[in-house]
């Protein structure tokens, strides 16, 4: 393999193969460079160092040990690398970025200035904002006003430069003009996040306008507001001293920037180079549990869900974050295959927190994934309860309990739910793709079920699982040339779903093309077989159809003979 890809900030860092001494070591680096691609950072870290131990002089592998152990989150030892690659003549940008980290972390401010000349972390706002926030903590106030004003003059800066410089003046305790970004009363607003909404609360209560803060936040956040907003709101009410304590210094506000940038490009590619964003900012400011919180979710979305626990486990019991960091946590549990552990956190948090809609609701979902159907109603029913209007986006909380319901052979209650839902959303295709198949499979309202899944399948086009719907009640209404044409598209887009292929069989069967069938049929059982949705799908009954023919199968089972209803 040509390239290591192992992510720093701002991209991805292509590293060549390491030296001809680092080869001496390839055992432990082949085992690190895969980790490394598999972002299971914690094995990576461990045996890049086993390998910089046998070749202690590679740049190239003290560079990969370096970002590896960052990713860790092991900052020191990134850090103790980065000053060991500082004396080799080749430039190491990662290696830079960690000293300048540390002379902000230290509160050297000349020094982080120093290394902005020769360092860049994202371009050149992104560079300014760090200046500014050094300028800031030496005290020279203007000249870093001055630069967040530069720095929001980049094209798609403007809101996020504003924001930084809204931190600024609340660390010098000039709120007024705080809030005037914040409001928007001279420019256009700055952009305001969760963490961001926090702190135009706070600038708010600083200004004497506790009852604003608590408007503002029952505005921003609504019915759905977690913990963390809520505690604040009950502090407000009851008129307890809230400061202003976003950012503190200059590190933290360095902090703020690396994990607004962070943020801000999390839904791009590159999610391992945006974690060691959030690795830094965590390392700046160590009070911004948000950070902590992103790092965490970045990891899940990389796969790494024991590192993933590992950040979650981090936030404190005493911090109002943590019912969202044990949410995290119950969520990287459950995809690791420890579902009672994870059950347990959530059954654990809804018993302390009983007005949490979100926790009641995430239960609900794991129990329901385990087959706990009936825990899972009353789950969802709580959490139902606790929606004081509800609005189109509470759709799917009705879905789910509707196919609870439907799993507990509550058809009827089932309906009432999925009718709730479609009156929130009219056009919801997953509970029309849903109720449409379900009363195929029942046999019952055929015509109703094809409309149905058509407006589905109109809202969803390139849906399989969808298209596969409406292929089958044709199918069952003995329309089985247009089957044909569905769940042939429906196969195009879901080759090796066994269900999918299963009725594609019984389609073609339907239609006299019996040598396809059976082979689509075998299809079916080679993709069962390999665990491919196998509990959806029926093995012995596809056997039969093999052995014996769809005809004789249908007929054994008391089921109506293949009629041709519709030919195109």
């Amino acid at each position: 393999m040509k390239f290591l890809k192992i992510c720093t900030l701002g991209g991805t860092l292509a590293i060549g193969a390491p030296g001809a001494q680092a080869q001496q070591a390839s055992g432990p680096y082949i085992a690190a460079r895969q980790a490394a691609m598999a972002h299971d950072y914690g094995f990576a870290s461990e045996y890049f160092a086993r390998a910089l131990v046998q070749t202690p002089q590679d740049p190239t592998l003290i560079a990969q040990t370096m970002s590896a152990f960052l990713a860790a989150g092991d900052v020191a030892k990134a850090q103790n690398l980065a000053r060991v690659l500082s004396t080799f003549p080749q430039s190491h940008p990662l290696a830079g970025i960690l000293q300048l980290a540390q002379s902000f972390q230290a509160q050297d401010y000349g020094g982080a200035l120093t290394q902005l000349d020769s360092t860049s972390i994202a371009g050149t706002a992104i560079d300014d904002l760090l200046r500014g926030w050094a300028l800031m903590g030496l005290g020279r106030v203007g000249e870093s006003l001055a630069l967040f004003d530069t720095a929001a003059e980049a094209e798609g800066m403007r809101s996020f430069a504003l924001y930084q410089k809204a931190l600024a003046f609340s660390l010098v305790g000039d709120f007024d003009s705080a809030e005037a970004i914040f409001s928007g009363k001279d420019q256009s607003p700055a952009a305001i996040s969760f963490r961001g909404s926090l702190a135009r609360a706070q600038i708010l209560v600083q200004l004497e306008r506790a009852e604003d803060a608590i408007a503002f936040l029952g505005d921003f956040h609504g019915e759905d507001a977690d913990q963390e907003v809520r505690a604040m709101i009950v502090q407000l009410e009851a008129g307890a001293a809230v400061e202003f304590d976003v950012v503190r210094n200059g590190s933290e506000g360095a902090g703020e920037v690396l994990f607004f940038l962070a943020l801000a490009l999390r839904s791009g590619d590159g999610q391992d180079g945006l974690l060691l964003y959030t690795r830094l900012a965590s390392y700046l400011a160590p009070r911004n549990v948000h950070a902590l919180l992103l790092s965490a979710q970045l990891l899940e979305v990389l796969g790494n869900h024991t590192l993933a626990i590992e950040a979650y486990d981090a936030i404190p019991r005493s911090h109002p974050a943590f019912v969202r960091a044990e949410i995290g946590r119950a969520e990287a549990l459950f995809e690791i295959g420890k579902t009672e552990t994870s059950i347990e956190v959530l059954a654990q948090l809804a018993e302390a927190f009983p007005d949490l809609r979100s926790v009641h609701q995430t239960l609900g979902d794991f129990l329901r994934q385990e087959g706990e159907h009936a825990r899972a109603v009353r789950s969802y029913g709580t959490a139902i309860s606790l929606i004081d209007q509800a609005k189109p986006r509470h759709w799917y909380i009705y879905y789910v309990r509707g196919m609870a319901h439907d799993q507990l052979g509550n058809w009827e209650m089932a309906m009432r739910d999925f009718d709730r839902a479609l009156d929130l959303s009219p056009n919801q295709f997953q509970v029309l793709n849903y109720v449409g198949y379900s009363l195929v499979e029942r046999g019952e309202q055929l015509q109703e079920a094809l409309s149905m899944i058509q407006a589905a399948v109109a809202a969803q086009p390139q849906a399989g699982y969808i298209i596969d719907s409406l292929g089958w009640v044709q199918y069952r209404l003995g329309y089985y040339h247009d089957a044909v044409v569905q769940m042939e598209r429906a196969v195009e887009l879901m080759a090796t779903d066994p269900i999918v292929n299963d009725h594609l069989g019984d389609v073609y069967w339907a239609v006299g093309r019996k040598t396809e069938a059976r082979f689509q049929w075998r299809r079916a059982l080679s993709f069962a077989s390999q665990g491919a949705g196998a509990e959806d799908v029926d093995p012995p009954r596809i056997q039969h159809k093999l052995d014996i023919g769809l005809d004789a199968v249908l007929a054994e089972e008391g089921a109506p003979p293949l009629k041709l209803t519709h030919d195109n």
